[in-house]
């Protein structure tokens, strides 16, 4: 037979009449009943190959009749089971009749025979056997096979659709890859033969009645198949998919959401139109009210994001997920800052950058968890951002992540700890050389706002302390060694506890310290010492770090504390390598025309002069080449430089140059105001005794050059600053620097009195401002400042110039001029308030606060600009915010809405001050840290200065300023403006409630220190404050229950007993406050008295008004 099988195999088709005829008793003898169903497989298997071979020879005519065809196919299906054993002798012979049976199609026959069992059998016989080591050709042979018998039976039995999807299903055990990559094959081809009928048994599935499938099968893996192979299939059954999204049964639900989020993430694919809204409504289920299906959601967009980035859907996707950000569960944040990191560092151009920046905003999360996740990941990005732009020169446009993890530093869960962590080892790929951290900082650097750039000095003035304390303890240590000395011990504790207090948590970082002093390693004793050394290199550091942790091993308790430790007190952040590039950086950038970069270098270099002086040692060299650079940006930073590392490099700088000196002396007399300032500090710094004799030496030719009046600017400057610098050398002869400046400049007349524009500001009014800077340093010393005298008279210039614009009423000049006289006295105010704030009378605080009335905007601009700046940074007192209130209204709508955001700024920030104090016993009147303690001053200006006699003024619409005024400022008090930031709890707002009834009411008890025709005055504003506030509470709140007597600053009011019949005019008659909308259209209408209309009425004397 097996010779028969050759012989057979070399025939071509249809051969010549006489050779078949001499093969009939061969073909008849070959299906006799004893071959056909002989029980020997492999005389079985020879025989099926032969008539395989019978059939091939003589197609397209079948060579037998109908019954022995049957017996043939059945022969034929039967050997198909062996095609599993891909290694068994008898697989080439099987695919051979597989392969024949496939190209002439001979299968159809079946149909004809109606021998549905065999189709059957076939199908389960070729899933079941379909293996994945199977050569192409065997399943291109059953794909064919199945595809015939589908396509030319007249109709599709469901027993066949039930064998092609039961092997559909990723999760479906026991269908080998290959069956199921066969059935989506199958039904791809013969989509359209099949469609309605799968549609029909999907629906029968979904309904749970079919009972023709094994109902164990999961129609969702089904779905999916289909959606990957015919997705046209699926459009009539998705209304019933997104039914499931939308159920309430949990289970279904998050099936469903498996489902779509599997389909959506299958690469290389974009989701038809058909699917549009199916994909929309598993967005929403970002926001399913059950976590759990929020979270299932979020990982499949992440998947589907991951595998095409840029896919047409990722908008949608990202929009969906950025609202999640403020998912109320903390571990959805999480996720949904996971994912947008995740595609971030995969693939950085496929974020947009303002989604990072929504990212970023989580930093400020309530949940530490969120916080700490969100740093760790966006230094992630900064640092994949890093790898992907190797070209440091260019801009990063994500430069601005450090800055965002610098301001974390204001977060008490923060602090310094984790943050110098992430910036000295997170932020910037491992393979980056010194130069490329350096040139990456100087752009992250020119990034930095006011709020990072004081963060980041906080950070490295904690950094400088803690090292400077244990260089301290370590030198006592080696000291004392083995002497258990009392006085030595609390020295220690000392240096412990203020060590401990960069620390996220001083009480146990002082126990720490505590037990780190009783160990006896001298290892680690070496370690610290080297750590704490400045000259200790980079890498050094890095390996001393390594090494203390390997001494004490993991289980230590002390390994996470001297983790941190080592850290903090090593200079791993910035080093001597780092000072080194950036002043190479500095020489690269001086034929660039980069000023900003330029400029970033500098003041990054003088902020690591300020904080880690010793850094700069061995780089006086450079720094005396870059003094004589021609660049006033390179100059003025290296002075700067200088002025705060002179004092540690001085005995090598004079060593490097004995000129240094004089070029400074001569910057002091002939350079530009800014050179002059930082030049007067670096000579101080530089040479010995504070500087003394060399400024003596100096201070002699500045004076002698007022005379001469050349370099006047310059000249004026340095003696200011020398002034603050050595006040025993300027006192020699200070009466003769006051007399040429009042009498020679402050007192000299203007010859052009017609200047009308802000810019356009005279030579002598410059000068003049000059001078008013260098009486105003002179009271402002470094040192001793409280012991200077006749400060009255100063005092009185300034009266007269923010009265006049002039020294004196009599002089004469352009209306510009004395705008910028008077906002330059203005602005001298605040900058004395903050050592003579007791010394300023009531009247000249008056009148700095309506500066800002005057007609050019610019000055109101700049004045509530220095204001806002100096109370943020607390060097004013926040009495200085009245300034905001006057002539508020008569601002742009963009100006109003400036102004009152950063008055509703500064009063936010003293509740959080108010809030983060610590009760103590002490006096319950003391008010001055209240943000509510500004009304005081506030009402005492209005009743100055802007409150007609309400004696003698009866006209309630003389009134409407000092409403409007009162209605903004306790909006923001009571914080019921949108504006102001607040999470004020009903007890927090009845104590603002009380704070500021119990000062309008104890106003009311008291008189007028400054005069007292002005009492009256204010007992009526705060009659119409009282008003006001109950209004603005709108609840039945008893006002004089809340009030109590408190203490008012003395300077303002004194007590005095109010007798009966001194009610003011607005509260003994009830009228109508009338304020027309006209009036209040350039003002936002949130800011509108409360009221119906365009005015607002307010009877004064209803008996539920507390007005007292």
């Amino acid at each position: 037979m097996q010779q028969a099988t050759a012989c057979l195999a070399d025939l071509d088709q249809s051969p010549l009449t006489t050779t078949r005829d001499s093969m009939n008793p061969f073909f008849n003898a070959i299906v006799k009943p004893e071959l056909l169903k002989h029980q020997d497989k492999d005389v079985k298997l020879l025989v099926a190959t032969c008539i395989c071979e019978i059939t091939r020879i003589t197609a397209p005519e079948p060579p037998y009749n109908d019954e022995i065809l049957k017996d043939i196919f059945r022969l034929t299906v039967s050997t198909f089971s062996g095609l599993s054993d891909t290694n068994g002798p008898s697989f080439g012979r099987r695919v051979v009749i597989l392969e024949t049976l496939a190209k002439y199609r001979s299968c159809v026959v079946m149909l004809d025979l109606e021998c549905d069992d065999l189709v059957n059998e076939i199908f389960n016989t070729f899933v079941a056997v379909a293996r994945d080591d199977h050569p192409e050709s065997v399943l291109s042979s059953m794909q064919t096979i199945m595809v015939v018998l589908l396509e030319e039976s007249e109709e599709v039995h469901e027993h066949l659709l039930s064998i092609l999807l039961s092997t559909l299903g990723r999760g479906n055990k026991g269908v080998t890859m290959a069956a199921r990559r066969l059935a989506m094959n199958v039904i791809q081809q013969c989509v359209g033969k099949l469609e309605p009928s799968i549609k029909q048994l999907l629906l029968s599935l979904m309904a749970g009645d079919s009972k023709l499938v094994n109902n164990q099968i999961d129609y969702h893996g089904i779905i999916y198949d289909l959606y990957c192979c015919a997705p046209q299939i699926l459009f009539g059954v998705l209304p019933y998919v997104t039914g499931e999204l939308l159920t309430d049964q949990l289970e279904t639900r998050l099936k469903a959401m498996n489902l779509v989020g599997d389909m959506i993430s299958i690469p290389g694919t974009s989701i038809p139109e058909a699917f549009q809204p199916i994909f929309s409504e598993f967005l929403k289920r970002l926001s399913d009210r059950v976590v759990e299906v929020r979270m299932s959601a979020i990982e499949h967009v992440k998947n589907c994001l991951l595998l095409n980035p840029f896919r047409a859907e990722a908008s949608q996707i990202l929009s969906a997920l950025c609202e999640r950000l403020l998912d109320f569960d903390e571990n959805v944040r999480k996720h949904v800052v996971a994912v947008i990191c995740d595609v971030a560092c995969h693939s950085l151009n496929a974020i947009p950058l303002e989604t990072v920046k929504l990212v970023a905003e989580r930093l400020r999360d309530k949940s530490l968890l969120v916080k700490k996740y969100t740093m760790e990941r966006l230094a992630e990005v900064y640092r994949v951002s890093c790898e992907k732009s190797r070209d440091t020169a260019s801009l990063n446009e994500y430069d601005w992540i450090p800055g965002k993890i610098v301001r974390c530093f204001y977060d008490k869960d923060f602090r310094s700890d984790i943050i110098e962590s992430v910036l000295s080892e997170s932020l910037f790929p491992v393979e980056f050389s010194i130069s490329d951290v350096v040139k990456h900082w100087v752009g992250i650097f020119s990034g930095f706002d006011k709020v990072e750039v004081k963060a980041l000095e906080k950070i490295l003035e904690q950094k400088q302390r803690l090292q400077q304390e244990m260089q301290k303890y370590l030198s006592l240590r080696q000291m004392h060694q083995d002497k258990d000395v009392l006085e030595v011990q609390k020295k220690n504790l000392f240096c412990f506890r203020v060590m401990s207090h960069s620390f996220a948590d001083p009480v146990k970082a002082e126990e720490s310290f505590q037990i780190l002093d009783q160990l006896k390693d001298a290892n680690i004793w070496k370690i610290l010492a080297n750590l704490v050394d400045p000259n200790t290199s980079l890498h050094q550091a890095h390996a001393y770090q390594d090494d203390l942790l390997k001494i004490l091993g993991v289980k230590h308790r002390l390994y996470e504390f001297l983790n941190t430790l080592s850290r903090k007190c090593s200079y791993v952040l910035f080093n001597k390598e780092h000072v080194k590039a950036i002043l190479v950086e500095i020489v690269a950038q001086e034929s660039a025309e980069n000023a900003q970069r330029k400029q970033s270098c500098m003041n990054l270099l003088v902020i690591i002069a300020r904080f880690c002086p010793l850094l700069l040692s061995g780089c006086e060299d450079e720094l005396v080449n870059l003094l004589n650079d021609d660049n006033d940006i390179i100059k003025v930073g290296v002075l700067n430089v200088l002025a705060n590392a002179g004092a540690t490099i001085r005995k090598q700088l004079s060593v490097t140059s004995s000129s240094v000196d004089l070029i400074l002396e001569r910057l002091c007399l002939e350079g530009s105001r800014r050179q002059a300032k930082h030049a007067v500090h670096a000579l101080a710094a530089i040479t010995k005794d504070d500087g003394l004799k060399s400024l003596s030496v100096l201070y002699k030719k500045l004076v002698d050059m007022l005379e001469e009046k050349t370099h006047l600017p310059t000249v004026l400057q340095s003696l200011g600053c020398i002034a603050q610098t050595a006040m025993p050398v300027f006192e020699t002869r200070e009466s003769e620097i006051k007399e040429f400046i009042i009498n020679r400049i402050l007192k000299s007349d203007g010859n052009d009195h017609t200047r009308t524009s802000w810019d356009d500001k005279s030579d002598l009014c410059m000068l003049k401002i000059n001078g008013i800077k260098t009486l105003i340093k002179s009271y402002l010393p470094f040192k001793d400042a409280h012991v200077r005298p006749d400060i009255d008279s100063l005092l009185d210039i300034l009266r007269n110039m923010l009265s006049y614009g002039e020294i004196s009423k009599d002089l004469q000049s352009s209306p510009v001029d004395k705008a910028h006289l008077k906002l330059a006295a203005a602005k001298a105010v605040i900058r004395l308030s903050r050592l003579w704030d007791q010394k300023i009378p009531v009247d000249i605080f008056h009148l700095t606060l309506r500066v800002s009335e005057i007609s050019f905007p610019q000055v109101k601009k700049v004045f509530l600009s220095k204001v806002h700046q100096y109370i943020k940074d607390r060097l004013l007192d926040a009495k200085y915010a009245c300034a905001f209130l006057f002539n508020i209204f008569g601002s742009k709508p963009h100006e109003f809405a400036e102004d009152k955001h950063n008055l509703a700024d500064i009063i936010q920030m003293h509740y959080q001050a108010k809030a983060r104090q610590v009760p103590v016993q002490s006096d319950s009147n003391s008010l001055t840290i209240y943000p509510e303690y500004i009304l005081p001053y506030l009402v005492h200006a209005l009743a100055h200065n802007s409150c007609p006699n309400v004696e003698e003024c009866k006209d309630v619409g003389a009134y409407d300023n000092i409403y409007r005024q009162l209605h903004l400022i306790l909006s923001i008090l009571l914080q019921r403006d949108e504006g102001a930031k607040s999470e004020a709890t009903t007890n927090k707002e009845k104590d603002i409630i009380s704070t500021i009834t119990s000062l309008f009411q104890s106003i009311k008890l008291s008189e007028d220190t400054v005069d007292t025709s002005k009492t009256k005055n204010s007992h009526a504003i705060c009659d119409l404050g009282l008003a006001i506030t109950k209004r603005l509470v709108q609840k039945d709140v008893d006002l004089q229950e809340l009030s109590h007597l408190v203490s008012l600053p003395p300077i303002l009011y004194k007590a005095f007993e109010k007798k009966e019949g001194d009610d003011t005019m607005l509260a003994q008659q009830a009228f109508a406050v009338c304020f027309p909308a006209s009036k209040l259209a350039e003002v936002s209408e949130r800011d509108l008295p409360a009221g119906t209309g365009s005015y607002t009425v307010i009877d004064l004397t209803q008996p539920n008004l507390d007005v007292g």
